[in-house]
């Protein structure tokens, strides 16, 4: 399960890795830098964000299959 901040970091990233590749075909450094540059810290921000996600989905209990069951409920 993906957020929505996780799905616009890597349509980030992407855009920046092809503005680097038509940068680069273009022939303009400029170009390639800020794709490189922005692909570099879309990736990095995409990584906190996903690890920040599954610590936080980790923390979270499931439900009642997660509590143990008492002795004193059964039916004897």
């Amino acid at each position: 399960m993906t957020t929505k901040l996780e799905d616009r970091l890597l349509g980030l990233a992407v855009a920046a890795l092809l503005t680097a590749i038509g940068g680069e075909l273009a022939g303009v450094a400029a170009l390639v830098s800020l794709g490189v540059t922005t692909f570099a810290l879309a990736l990095a921000t995409l990584l906190v964000v996903m690890t920040l996600s599954l610590i936080v989905g980790l923390r979270r209990t499931s439900g009642p299959d997660m509590h143990p069951v008492s002795t004193t409920n059964r039916p004897h």
